[in-house]
């Protein structure tokens, strides 16, 4: 009897110990994949024939919660369902890289612990701050920044040198036509500068278009039927044509985590604020610049910093 209670003394202690050894965070276990071959369907349970949660394209960046032989529990932008390990590209032994924050608002971009803007920030850093990449994704990138590993919004890196003016081709204002190489082919309209990025509309050749920005490889174009994204320059062949871009809509976005955003008399930083407007909110873009754009809140006309919209 004796024997017995000292083993069950052993074993509560053995329990006791564990419990207090500290456990690894999500942020500190966990693994990264990019989604490879296409869209690749995030399902509720590890099966062909399970319910579909999502679909992302090539370039998405997951984390993997579980590791399996053919199915990968993942979580992306918040959601948590299965993958198929096959699609899943976990390979971060080589580095994409640096690049550099290129947020323009003065305030920083945040490293979080998961990539997703719901993920726990971890600290934030500067415009300017370089940062070592260690998988790019189209919409988040794992990097590391002074020890600190974490992700951060691919579109606020920025992977080049930064651009001379000479090296800018559009001209706001300009128009430009849809050239394909062949009269049968068409060009695609996309949401971001990305290969990867969702198909907005797609045109053939002749249809006219506004260039608002961009640079030799993307043009932010508006289309003469209103629509607004990006084209890639070498598809697009300008004119000496100029024309006013047309009121079209954006949605506020914070790229920081914050849940509102500033809207200024001037495109300044160190303009007057008129008054901060919530995330989601939609407002009437005016004129289209770089880095701010005049727009139309509720009747009011002011600026907001180009990289707090979408649309």
């Amino acid at each position: 009897m004796k024997h017995t209670t000292l083993k069950r003394l052993a074993g509560l202690t053995t329990a006791a110990a564990l419990s207090l050894t500290p456990m690894l965070s999500l942020a500190d276990a966990a693994q990264s994949a990019l989604v490879k071959g296409g869209a690749l369907n995030l399902r509720e349970t590890a099966s062909l024939t399970a319910k579909v949660l999502g679909q992302y394209p090539t370039g998405t960046l997951v984390e993997i919660v579980e590791k399996g032989d053919e199915w990968h529990k993942v979580n992306v932008g918040g959601k948590t369902g299965y993958m198929m390990a096959k699609y899943l590209n976990t390979d971060t032994t080589g580095s994409a890289g640096t690049a550099t924050i290129r947020t323009n608002t003065g305030i920083g971009l945040n490293l979080r612990e998961a990539p997703s803007l719901s993920g726990k920030i971890i600290t934030s850093f500067k415009p300017g701050t370089k940062v070592n990449v260690i998988q790019k994704g189209s919409a988040w990138s794992r990097v590391t920044v002074d020890g600190q590993e974490g992700f951060m919004s691919t579109q606020y890196l920025n992977f080049g040198t930064a651009s001379k003016p000479d090296d800018t081709k559009p001209v706001t204002g300009k128009v430009a036509v849809v050239n394909n190489p062949k009269a049968t082919q068409v060009l695609n309209l996309r949401a971001e500068a990305s290969l990867d990025a969702k198909v907005l509309a797609y045109y053939r050749n002749g249809v006219k278009v506004t260039i608002l920005g961009g640079n030799k490889t993307w043009y932010k174009v508006q289309v003469e039927d209103g629509k607004v994204g990006y084209m890639m320059a070498k598809f697009l062949k300008t004119t000496d044509e100029t024309a006013e871009t047309k009121p079209y809509t954006a949605t506020l976005i914070n790229v920081n985590g914050g849940k509102i955003v500033n809207f200024r008399k001037e495109p300044s930083l160190k303009a007057q604020i008129i008054r901060t407007v919530p995330v989601g909110t939609k407002v009437t873009v005016l004129e289209h610049g770089r880095d701010w754009c005049k727009v139309d809140v509720d009747g009011t006309e002011g600026y907001i910093s180009t990289w707090f919209m979408t649309w």
